[in-house]
């Protein structure tokens, strides 16, 4: 990926879509692109807050991890989004492991950077608060569906979505799925092949494939 490539992904990307062409061929000039494989880990929590880090291609895990061990996803982002950025911002430790789903490339942006984006541009300090302000909103929904909605229906309501942003075909596996819902595999299993019985989708190997959209969406707990 040459520097115009990374512009052009900056200018897609919507916290640095703001930015001015000159600022955008700079900041694509000081930060490094960085290549991972699936399963690996970016930054463990406690790590000290030195970059950000803008997703190019591929997806990452939002991971936490109780005292017993048990990792607990709590979101996953994809291409065009931007993590990293909260530690940064308050300068405390980082507050959750970040974890590659499938082959990876990021751009990483120091922390000297950013805070130079935000003093000298009030448009991308702005956006950077609806960005907060929209994964917050995202966050209580997910906490609200978790406690009040059955697997299946956040299973198939998270299926849609997936379907909406990658299309009718889903590569993924049923434990990344599970990380994403906060449940065992086990009973994300059970439940995909409830819906698959239903005619709403057809299983694979590490996929998912969409048949009838209407019928995924009228799922009954």
């Amino acid at each position: 990926m040459n520097k115009a490539q990374i512009v052009a992904s900056l200018r897609d990307a919507r916290l640095f879509r703001v930015l001015s062409a000159d600022t955008l061929a700079t900041l694509a000039s000081t930060a490094k692109r960085v290549t991972h494989d699936a399963d690996a880990t970016i930054f463990f929590r406690g790590d000290p807050p030195d970059q950000v880090f803008l997703v190019l291609s591929g997806r990452v895990a939002v991971e936490s991890m109780s005292s017993q061990g048990k990792t607990i996803a709590i979101s996953s982002i994809g291409k065009g989004e931007v993590f990293g950025e909260m530690a940064v911002l308050d300068g405390r430790d980082r507050s959750a492991n970040i974890r590659t789903l499938e082959p990876t490339v990021l751009l990483s942006i120091s922390s000297l950077s950013f805070h130079a984006l935000l003093r000298d541009s009030s448009a991308f300090s702005q956006e950077v608060i609806q960005d907060l302000v929209r994964r917050l909103r995202l966050s209580d929904a997910k906490i609200e569906s978790v406690m009040f909605l059955p697997l299946k229906r956040r299973l198939s309501d998270l299926l849609l979505d997936l379907f909406h942003m990658h299309g009718r075909e889903l590569k993924i596996t049923q434990a990344e799925l599970a990380y994403q819902l906060t449940a065992t595999r086990e009973k994300v299993n059970v439940n995909l092949q409830v819906l698959r019985e239903s005619g709403a989708i057809v299983l694979g190997r590490g996929r998912i494939e969409l048949i009838d959209a209407d019928l995924l969406g009228r799922t009954k707990p």
